[in-house]
């Protein structure tokens, strides 16, 4: 019996045994079974079903050996790294190596969280100056308010549900490689590399894709890596997207956090602060539980602004913090919350005209970061790519979770972080 592995650009590999001949080779980004006898007996029922699959998923598996991390993820996740094989020889192709010189249009895949819309910024504003005719966002229920108000002629946003449902993703592929034909550029904008993202890009087919993290998918662009190193680094994700952004040859724009507002949401806010400016922005929390501080944390924090900024304090919360920020405002003095319906455009306006920002979200950091507002970021954990960008700004790390957070830290940064008023109330 006599066996032969090859690796070449193609892909092909051969095995001889037994007078057998099995070749898998790439066609037109899928793989081709071809199946010779030295008998004249036909070998096709040897490769229906489970059969097949396995000898296709078992290749793509070979091919992620040659990067040395194979054997170690297959290990420690087994499941998870068998569909990774098979999602690469399932929506893997070969598009164009560089961004076409005409542009007209492009998708970018962003369904994630508030502040991954706020980041993505520098390559929307990228895709305008280039001149794109047409772009469209494809966002999830938790950030489609970020885009909002960017939406005409040039600029479509497509709300994704469940952007873990293959199902889903798929069909929105479709659904706008149907509408609008041949796509000229996908960003992925997830910096993922799971199965959702490659069947979006794999599906959707554009000419040429990019992404900011690493991926062994050949269907993206290969570029120099100058914003891939900046991500591994930890810098601030809008910075490396606008480093992308140039590394294509897109357009050089700056690498800031944005979250464009209505105007009568913003006047609704100015009018209510109007008041009470200047005041210090100041919520309590985050995503996770870690991330959150207690109503007696928010109680001491209150009194401490008081006590060293002299300010009126506004509660910026959502809907699941609504209870505390009333009960604050009821029992601690010049503590606020304003009779506007709770939203992430009226939020973002109160950030906007605050003099300083104390959180622990990073959702509401970024916000404070898109206007240059001095902030105080409290961490449970390092996050130095969620960061603030504000010129004035501080961060305090606790370790692991915000009950241990130590007010005197947060004292001494705020006698750091002096108020800005610039009139923007």
């Amino acid at each position: 019996m006599a066996s032969q592995y090859r690796m070449v650009s193609g892909q092909t590999f051969s095995r001889a045994c037994e007078g057998r001949l099995f070749s898998l080779a790439p066609l037109g980004g899928r793989l081709s079974c071809q199946v010779s006898l030295c008998s004249q007996r036909s070998l096709a029922p040897c490769f229906e079903g489970a059969l097949l699959s396995s000898y296709l998923v078992w290749w793509s598996a070979v091919s992620m050996v040659a990067s040395g991390r194979f054997l170690q993820q297959l290990l420690r996740h087994p499941l998870r790294t068998w569909r990774l094989c098979y999602s690469q020889w399932r929506y893997d192709y070969t598009p164009e190596s560089q961004v076409p010189d005409t542009l007209h249009r492009a998708v970018l895949f962003v369904p994630k969280r508030i502040g991954d819309g706020m980041a993505v910024f520098p390559v929307i504003r990228a895709l305008q100056a280039r001149g794109v005719s047409r772009l469209v966002i494809v966002a999830s229920t938790y950030n489609a308010s970020v885009f909002r108000q960017l939406a005409d002629e040039h600029v479509e946003v497509v709300t994704l549900a469940d952007g873990k449902d293959i199902g889903a993703v798929r069909d929105v592929a479709r659904e706008l490689r149907a509408r609008h034909g041949s796509i000229d550029l996908c960003v992925e904008g997830t910096i993922r590399d799971d199965v959702a993202t490659r069947c979006f890009v794999g599906t959707l087919r554009a000419r040429c894709n990019l992404k900011l993290g690493g991926s062994p998918m050949r269907c993206y662009a290969p570029l120099r890596g100058e914003a891939r190193a900046m991500q591994d680094h930890g810098e601030a994700r809008p910075h490396c997207w606008a480093a992308l952004m140039r590394e294509a040859g897109i357009a050089d724009v700056p690498g800031t956090y944005e979250f464009p507002i209505a105007a009568d949401d913003e006047e609704r806010v100015r009018r209510c602060v109007a008041p009470l400016r200047p005041y210090v922005a100041l919520n309590l929390d985050g995503s996770h539980p870690a991330r959150q501080l207690s109503l007696e944390q928010g109680r001491r924090l209150c009194e401490l602004l008081r006590n060293i900024t002299g300010l009126a304090v506004v509660m910026v919360f959502g809907p699941g913090g609504e209870d505390k920020a009333q009960r604050l405002a009821a029992e601690v003095p010049d503590v606020h919350r304003l009779s506007l319906a709770v939203s992430l455009p009226h939020s973002v306006a109160i950030v906007k005209h605050a003099a300083l920002v104390v959180t622990p979200d990073t959702a509401v950091l970024h916000m404070a970061s898109a206007w240059n507002r001095p902030t105080l970021g409290l961490y449970a954990r390092p996050q130095r790519r969620w960061r603030p960008l504000a010129e004035h700004s501080a961060m305090i790390e606790t370790g692991g979770h915000l009950a241990d957070l130590d007010l005197q830290e947060v004292a001494m940064a705020l006698a750091v972080l002096a108020p800005v008023d610039d009139g923007r109330g």
